[in-house]
Protein backbone atom coordinates (compact mmCIF):
# COMPACT_ATOMS: atom_id res chain seq x y z
CA UNK A 1 0.00 0.00 0.00
CA UNK A 2 2.87 2.36 0.92
CA UNK A 3 4.51 1.71 -2.47
CA UNK A 4 1.27 2.52 -4.33
CA UNK A 5 0.93 5.83 -2.45
CA UNK A 6 4.55 6.79 -3.31
CA UNK A 7 3.93 6.00 -6.96
CA UNK A 8 0.86 8.24 -7.06
CA UNK A 9 2.83 11.04 -5.34
CA UNK A 10 5.73 10.92 -7.84
CA UNK A 11 3.34 10.76 -10.80
CA UNK A 12 1.50 13.84 -9.52
CA UNK A 13 4.73 15.82 -9.18
CA UNK A 14 5.73 15.00 -12.78
CA UNK A 15 2.36 16.14 -14.09
CA UNK A 16 2.68 19.47 -12.20
CA UNK A 17 6.24 20.12 -13.50
CA UNK A 18 5.25 19.33 -17.09
CA UNK A 19 2.13 21.53 -16.89
CA UNK A 20 4.05 24.50 -15.38
CA UNK A 21 6.77 24.28 -18.01
CA UNK A 22 4.25 24.54 -20.81
CA UNK A 23 2.42 27.43 -19.16
CA UNK A 24 5.49 29.59 -18.22
CA UNK A 25 7.83 29.14 -21.20
CA UNK A 26 8.08 32.76 -22.64
CA UNK A 27 9.43 31.80 -26.06
CA UNK A 28 7.05 28.91 -26.65
CA UNK A 29 4.77 30.90 -29.02
CA UNK A 30 7.79 31.84 -31.16
CA UNK A 31 9.34 28.46 -31.65
CA UNK A 32 6.40 26.39 -32.79
CA UNK A 33 8.38 25.52 -35.87
CA UNK A 34 11.72 25.37 -34.02
CA UNK A 35 14.06 27.86 -32.38
CA UNK A 36 14.11 31.53 -33.65
CA UNK A 37 17.24 32.66 -35.51
CA UNK A 38 18.28 36.34 -35.37
CA UNK A 39 20.54 38.19 -37.78
CA UNK A 40 23.54 39.97 -36.27
CA UNK A 41 22.46 43.24 -34.63
CA UNK A 42 24.25 46.43 -35.59
CA UNK A 43 26.31 47.77 -32.72
CA UNK A 44 27.69 51.21 -31.67
CA UNK A 45 25.21 52.98 -33.97
CA UNK A 46 25.93 56.69 -34.56
CA UNK A 47 24.02 59.24 -36.65
CA UNK A 48 25.25 62.49 -38.23
CA UNK A 49 23.11 65.42 -39.40
CA UNK A 50 23.26 66.75 -42.95
CA UNK A 51 21.45 68.74 -45.62
CA UNK A 52 18.31 66.68 -46.29
CA UNK A 53 20.31 63.58 -45.48
CA UNK A 54 21.71 61.53 -42.62
CA UNK A 55 24.91 59.54 -42.33
CA UNK A 56 24.96 56.41 -40.14
CA UNK A 57 27.88 54.37 -38.85
CA UNK A 58 27.88 51.13 -36.87
CA UNK A 59 29.99 48.13 -36.03
CA UNK A 60 29.63 44.44 -36.92
CA UNK A 61 31.78 41.55 -35.72
CA UNK A 62 34.03 39.72 -38.17
CA UNK A 63 31.70 36.70 -38.40
CA UNK A 64 28.46 38.67 -38.68
CA UNK A 65 25.45 37.31 -40.53
CA UNK A 66 24.07 40.67 -41.68
CA UNK A 67 23.34 40.56 -45.41
CA UNK A 68 21.06 43.58 -45.68
CA UNK A 69 20.33 46.54 -43.39
CA UNK A 70 17.10 48.55 -43.40
CA UNK A 71 16.07 51.80 -41.71
CA UNK A 72 12.42 52.37 -40.72
CA UNK A 73 10.86 55.65 -39.55
CA UNK A 74 7.53 57.46 -39.30
CA UNK A 75 6.07 54.60 -37.26
CA UNK A 76 7.44 52.11 -39.81
CA UNK A 77 5.48 53.73 -42.65
CA UNK A 78 8.72 54.70 -44.41
CA UNK A 79 11.79 52.57 -44.92
CA UNK A 80 14.86 52.25 -47.07
CA UNK A 81 17.54 49.67 -47.59
CA UNK A 82 20.90 51.01 -46.48
CA UNK A 83 23.65 50.35 -49.00
CA UNK A 84 26.35 49.98 -46.40
CA UNK A 85 30.05 49.59 -46.97
CA UNK A 86 32.97 48.76 -44.71
CA UNK A 87 35.09 51.69 -43.58
CA UNK A 88 37.76 50.21 -41.39
CA UNK A 89 37.89 47.06 -39.36
CA UNK A 90 34.47 46.51 -37.77
CA UNK A 91 33.14 49.92 -38.81
CA UNK A 92 30.48 50.33 -41.53
CA UNK A 93 28.66 53.35 -42.91
CA UNK A 94 25.56 54.20 -44.96
CA UNK A 95 23.48 57.22 -45.92
CA UNK A 96 19.78 58.09 -46.04
CA UNK A 97 19.02 60.75 -48.67
CA UNK A 98 16.07 62.90 -49.79
CA UNK A 99 14.75 63.63 -46.30
CA UNK A 100 12.59 66.56 -45.30
CA UNK A 101 13.85 69.02 -42.70
CA UNK A 102 12.74 67.48 -39.40
CA UNK A 103 13.76 65.34 -36.42
CA UNK A 104 13.76 61.60 -37.15
CA UNK A 105 13.69 58.46 -35.01
CA UNK A 106 15.14 55.58 -37.00
CA UNK A 107 14.71 51.85 -36.25
CA UNK A 108 17.65 49.96 -37.76
CA UNK A 109 17.38 46.22 -38.52
CA UNK A 110 19.78 43.85 -40.22
CA UNK A 111 18.68 40.74 -42.14
CA UNK A 112 20.64 37.61 -42.93
CA UNK A 113 20.49 35.72 -46.23
CA UNK A 114 17.60 33.58 -44.96
CA UNK A 115 15.54 36.69 -44.20
CA UNK A 116 15.90 36.46 -40.44
CA UNK A 117 15.71 39.87 -38.80
CA UNK A 118 17.90 41.25 -36.01
CA UNK A 119 16.81 43.00 -32.86
CA UNK A 120 16.28 46.69 -33.68
CA UNK A 121 18.65 49.53 -32.82
CA UNK A 122 17.35 53.09 -32.38
CA UNK A 123 18.84 56.49 -33.16
CA UNK A 124 17.44 60.02 -33.24
CA UNK A 125 18.84 62.72 -35.51
CA UNK A 126 17.98 66.18 -36.85
CA UNK A 127 17.92 66.83 -40.59
CA UNK A 128 18.51 70.40 -41.82
CA UNK A 129 17.67 72.28 -45.00
CA UNK A 130 16.50 75.61 -46.38
CA UNK A 131 14.61 76.67 -43.24
CA UNK A 132 17.75 76.38 -41.16
CA UNK A 133 19.89 78.06 -43.81
CA UNK A 134 17.47 81.01 -44.04
CA UNK A 135 18.18 81.84 -40.37
CA UNK A 136 21.94 82.22 -40.87
CA UNK A 137 23.60 85.64 -40.76
CA UNK A 138 27.03 86.82 -41.74
CA UNK A 139 29.42 87.32 -38.88
CA UNK A 140 29.30 90.91 -37.59
CA UNK A 141 32.00 93.09 -39.13
CA UNK A 142 33.10 95.66 -36.55
CA UNK A 143 35.43 97.62 -38.81
CA UNK A 144 37.42 97.44 -42.03
CA UNK A 145 40.18 100.02 -42.31
CA UNK A 146 43.19 100.83 -44.44
CA UNK A 147 46.32 101.64 -42.45
CA UNK A 148 49.22 103.93 -43.35
CA UNK A 149 50.81 101.10 -45.36
CA UNK A 150 47.61 100.61 -47.40
CA UNK A 151 46.96 97.25 -45.74
CA UNK A 152 43.34 96.27 -45.16
CA UNK A 153 42.55 95.23 -41.59
CA UNK A 154 39.12 93.67 -40.96
CA UNK A 155 37.91 93.20 -37.39
CA UNK A 156 35.01 90.81 -36.68
CA UNK A 157 32.90 90.29 -33.56
CA UNK A 158 33.09 86.95 -31.77
CA UNK A 159 31.65 84.15 -33.89
CA UNK A 160 28.14 82.91 -33.15
CA UNK A 161 27.42 79.31 -32.22
CA UNK A 162 27.79 77.01 -35.21
CA UNK A 163 29.91 79.43 -37.24
CA UNK A 164 32.85 77.56 -38.76
CA UNK A 165 34.36 80.31 -40.90
CA UNK A 166 33.91 83.47 -42.94
CA UNK A 167 35.23 83.61 -46.49
CA UNK A 168 36.58 86.92 -47.79
CA UNK A 169 36.83 87.47 -51.55
CA UNK A 170 38.92 90.35 -52.90
CA UNK A 171 41.01 91.53 -55.86
CA UNK A 172 44.75 91.80 -55.33
CA UNK A 173 47.18 94.38 -56.75
CA UNK A 174 47.77 92.11 -59.77
CA UNK A 175 44.03 92.10 -60.56
CA UNK A 176 43.62 88.47 -59.50
CA UNK A 177 40.67 87.32 -57.40
CA UNK A 178 41.69 85.80 -54.09
CA UNK A 179 39.94 84.11 -51.20
CA UNK A 180 40.93 83.95 -47.54
CA UNK A 181 39.09 82.40 -44.62
CA UNK A 182 38.59 83.79 -41.12
CA UNK A 183 38.11 80.86 -38.74
CA UNK A 184 35.70 81.04 -35.81
CA UNK A 185 38.49 81.66 -33.27
CA UNK A 186 40.01 84.50 -35.30
CA UNK A 187 38.72 88.07 -34.94
CA UNK A 188 41.15 90.04 -37.08
CA UNK A 189 42.67 89.54 -40.50
CA UNK A 190 45.17 91.71 -42.38
CA UNK A 191 45.21 91.69 -46.20
CA UNK A 192 48.39 93.28 -47.53
CA UNK A 193 47.79 92.94 -51.27
CA UNK A 194 44.26 94.33 -51.67
CA UNK A 195 43.77 96.61 -54.65
CA UNK A 196 42.35 99.77 -53.10
CA UNK A 197 38.92 100.71 -54.43
CA UNK A 198 37.86 97.23 -55.54
CA UNK A 199 34.95 95.46 -53.77
CA UNK A 200 35.65 93.09 -50.87
CA UNK A 201 32.89 90.63 -49.97
CA UNK A 202 32.45 88.24 -47.06
CA UNK A 203 30.13 85.30 -46.39
CA UNK A 204 29.92 83.07 -43.34
CA UNK A 205 29.43 79.31 -43.13
CA UNK A 206 27.88 77.18 -40.39
CA UNK A 207 27.46 73.64 -39.14
CA UNK A 208 24.31 73.00 -37.07
CA UNK A 209 26.27 70.45 -35.02
CA UNK A 210 30.01 69.98 -34.65
CA UNK A 211 29.85 66.53 -36.28
CA UNK A 212 27.44 67.47 -39.08
CA UNK A 213 28.40 66.13 -42.50
CA UNK A 214 27.37 69.26 -44.42
CA UNK A 215 28.28 72.93 -44.22
CA UNK A 216 25.60 75.60 -44.68
CA UNK A 217 26.20 79.08 -46.09
CA UNK A 218 24.57 82.46 -45.61
CA UNK A 219 22.48 83.10 -48.72
CA UNK A 220 24.21 86.30 -49.81
CA UNK A 221 27.67 87.75 -49.34
CA UNK A 222 28.00 91.27 -47.95
CA UNK A 223 30.26 93.98 -49.30
CA UNK A 224 32.67 95.46 -46.78
CA UNK A 225 32.46 99.15 -46.06
CA UNK A 226 36.15 99.99 -45.85
CA UNK A 227 37.45 103.27 -44.48
CA UNK A 228 40.73 105.09 -44.65
CA UNK A 229 41.63 107.95 -42.33
CA UNK A 230 42.62 110.75 -44.71
CA UNK A 231 42.36 113.60 -42.20
CA UNK A 232 46.04 114.51 -42.18
CA UNK A 233 46.06 114.55 -45.98
CA UNK A 234 43.19 117.02 -46.37
CA UNK A 235 42.67 118.96 -43.10
CA UNK A 236 44.88 120.96 -40.75
CA UNK A 237 44.82 121.57 -37.00
CA UNK A 238 42.17 118.87 -36.55
CA UNK A 239 42.92 117.41 -33.10
CA UNK A 240 44.14 118.24 -29.61
CA UNK A 241 46.13 120.18 -28.78
CA UNK A 242 44.53 122.64 -31.20
CA UNK A 243 46.69 125.60 -32.17
CA UNK A 244 45.30 129.14 -31.80
CA UNK A 245 46.06 132.25 -33.82
CA UNK A 246 46.41 134.56 -30.81
CA UNK A 247 48.66 133.96 -27.80
CA UNK A 248 46.42 135.13 -24.95
CA UNK A 249 42.86 134.86 -23.60
CA UNK A 250 40.60 131.87 -22.94
CA UNK A 251 38.76 132.29 -26.26
CA UNK A 252 40.81 132.73 -29.46
CA UNK A 253 40.65 132.01 -33.19
CA UNK A 254 41.70 128.46 -34.25
CA UNK A 255 44.65 128.31 -36.63
CA UNK A 256 43.84 127.16 -40.20
CA UNK A 257 40.08 127.48 -39.61
CA UNK A 258 37.93 130.26 -41.04
CA UNK A 259 35.62 131.79 -38.42
CA UNK A 260 33.06 134.54 -39.06
CA UNK A 261 32.21 137.55 -36.88
CA UNK A 262 29.26 135.75 -35.25
CA UNK A 263 31.71 133.25 -33.72
CA UNK A 264 34.19 135.98 -32.64
CA UNK A 265 31.94 137.20 -29.81
CA UNK A 266 34.69 137.25 -27.17
CA UNK A 267 36.60 140.50 -27.68
CA UNK A 268 36.80 139.85 -31.42
CA UNK A 269 37.95 136.23 -31.03
CA UNK A 270 36.29 132.81 -30.93
CA UNK A 271 36.20 129.26 -32.20
CA UNK A 272 39.00 128.02 -29.89
CA UNK A 273 39.23 127.81 -26.12
CA UNK A 274 41.61 126.60 -23.43
CA UNK A 275 38.95 124.28 -21.93
CA UNK A 276 39.59 120.52 -21.76
CA UNK A 277 43.19 120.72 -23.09
CA UNK A 278 42.13 123.04 -25.95
CA UNK A 279 39.01 122.51 -28.05
CA UNK A 280 37.21 123.86 -31.07
CA UNK A 281 34.44 125.83 -29.48
CA UNK A 282 31.56 128.26 -29.78
CA UNK A 283 29.94 129.87 -26.75
CA UNK A 284 27.12 132.38 -26.33
CA UNK A 285 25.68 133.98 -23.20
CA UNK A 286 27.47 134.49 -19.89
CA UNK A 287 28.06 138.08 -20.96
CA UNK A 288 28.72 137.38 -24.66
CA UNK A 289 26.34 137.95 -27.58
CA UNK A 290 24.13 135.36 -29.26
CA UNK A 291 25.52 133.47 -32.26
CA UNK A 292 23.41 133.48 -35.43
CA UNK A 293 24.79 131.54 -38.40
CA UNK A 294 28.12 131.19 -36.65
CA UNK A 295 30.52 129.38 -38.99
CA UNK A 296 33.88 127.67 -38.60
CA UNK A 297 35.28 125.70 -41.54
CA UNK A 298 38.15 124.58 -43.78
CA UNK A 299 38.11 124.21 -47.56
CA UNK A 300 40.00 121.35 -49.19
CA UNK A 301 40.20 119.68 -52.61
CA UNK A 302 38.59 116.22 -52.51
CA UNK A 303 38.54 113.64 -55.31
CA UNK A 304 35.28 112.06 -56.39
CA UNK A 305 34.27 109.44 -53.86
CA UNK A 306 32.46 108.36 -50.70
CA UNK A 307 33.38 109.96 -47.37
CA UNK A 308 32.54 110.13 -43.67
CA UNK A 309 33.01 113.13 -41.39
CA UNK A 310 33.25 112.35 -37.68
CA UNK A 311 33.85 114.46 -34.57
CA UNK A 312 34.71 113.66 -30.98
CA UNK A 313 33.01 115.85 -28.38
CA UNK A 314 34.94 117.28 -25.46
CA UNK A 315 34.06 117.16 -21.76
CA UNK A 316 30.63 118.79 -21.26
CA UNK A 317 30.75 118.71 -25.05
CA UNK A 318 27.32 119.95 -26.09
CA UNK A 319 25.06 122.50 -24.44
CA UNK A 320 23.31 123.77 -27.55
CA UNK A 321 20.57 122.40 -29.79
CA UNK A 322 21.11 124.01 -33.20
CA UNK A 323 24.66 123.06 -34.18
CA UNK A 324 25.45 121.11 -37.32
CA UNK A 325 28.52 119.62 -38.93
CA UNK A 326 28.41 119.81 -42.72
CA UNK A 327 30.24 119.21 -45.98
CA UNK A 328 29.26 121.52 -48.86
CA UNK A 329 30.54 122.07 -52.39
CA UNK A 330 32.64 125.17 -52.97
CA UNK A 331 34.66 127.37 -50.65
CA UNK A 332 32.06 128.96 -48.34
CA UNK A 333 29.79 127.58 -45.62
CA UNK A 334 26.25 128.90 -46.38
CA UNK A 335 23.73 130.30 -43.88
CA UNK A 336 20.99 128.07 -42.52
CA UNK A 337 17.81 128.05 -44.56
CA UNK A 338 14.40 128.78 -43.04
CA UNK A 339 14.19 125.20 -41.72
CA UNK A 340 17.63 125.41 -40.08
CA UNK A 341 19.10 123.06 -42.66
CA UNK A 342 22.35 123.54 -44.61
CA UNK A 343 21.31 124.31 -48.21
CA UNK A 344 23.13 122.48 -51.01
CA UNK A 345 25.20 120.36 -48.63
CA UNK A 346 26.70 117.04 -49.71
CA UNK A 347 25.79 115.97 -46.20
CA UNK A 348 25.14 117.33 -42.71
CA UNK A 349 23.88 116.25 -39.30
CA UNK A 350 23.36 117.57 -35.79
CA UNK A 351 26.57 117.78 -33.81
CA UNK A 352 25.16 115.45 -31.15
CA UNK A 353 25.08 112.62 -33.75
CA UNK A 354 28.83 113.12 -34.32
CA UNK A 355 29.13 111.69 -37.85
CA UNK A 356 27.60 111.41 -41.31
CA UNK A 357 28.44 109.92 -44.72
CA UNK A 358 28.48 111.99 -47.89
CA UNK A 359 29.29 111.64 -51.58
CA UNK A 360 31.43 113.97 -53.65
CA UNK A 361 30.24 113.54 -57.27
CA UNK A 362 33.23 115.22 -58.93
CA UNK A 363 36.75 116.28 -58.04
CA UNK A 364 36.71 119.78 -56.57
CA UNK A 365 36.68 122.07 -53.53
CA UNK A 366 34.68 120.94 -50.50
CA UNK A 367 34.08 123.02 -47.38
CA UNK A 368 33.92 121.09 -44.12
CA UNK A 369 33.00 122.52 -40.74
CA UNK A 370 30.41 123.80 -38.28
CA UNK A 371 27.40 126.13 -38.40
CA UNK A 372 25.35 127.14 -35.36
CA UNK A 373 22.53 129.25 -33.98
CA UNK A 374 23.03 129.73 -30.23
CA UNK A 375 20.86 131.94 -28.01
CA UNK A 376 21.53 132.60 -24.33
CA UNK A 377 23.89 130.43 -22.27
CA UNK A 378 24.96 127.78 -24.81
CA UNK A 379 28.21 126.16 -25.89
CA UNK A 380 29.82 123.23 -27.69
CA UNK A 381 33.30 121.69 -27.57
CA UNK A 382 35.05 119.31 -29.99
CA UNK A 383 38.29 117.42 -29.31
CA UNK A 384 38.90 115.97 -32.75
CA UNK A 385 37.69 116.09 -36.36
CA UNK A 386 38.28 113.03 -38.57
CA UNK A 387 37.72 112.64 -42.30
CA UNK A 388 37.46 109.11 -43.69
CA UNK A 389 37.26 107.93 -47.25
CA UNK A 390 34.88 104.99 -47.79
CA UNK A 391 35.65 102.22 -50.27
Amino acid sequence: MKNIIKLWYVSGLLLIVISCSKMNDPIAPFIKGGEISYATKVDSLKSFSGRNRVSLTWELPANHSAHKVFAFWNKDQDSVELLFKPVKGKLYEAEIKNLQEATYLFDIYSFDKEGNRSIKTLTSVNVYGERYEATLLNRILLSAKIDVNDQLTALFANAEEGNVGTEIVYTDILNKQKKVNVNRLQNEIVIADWKIGTPVSYRSSYKPKANAIDTFYVKEAEIMKITKDITAQYLKNFQQPFLPVQQANRFRDPLNWTVNAAVQNHSGMGGWSTDDNTVLNMESGWGSTNIVNGKMYQTTMLPKGEYRLQVELGAFGLGSSTVKIAAVPGQVMPDFDSNKQVPGAYGSTSLELKSFDFTVPNDGPVTIGFIAIMTGDQYWRVRKVTLYRNF
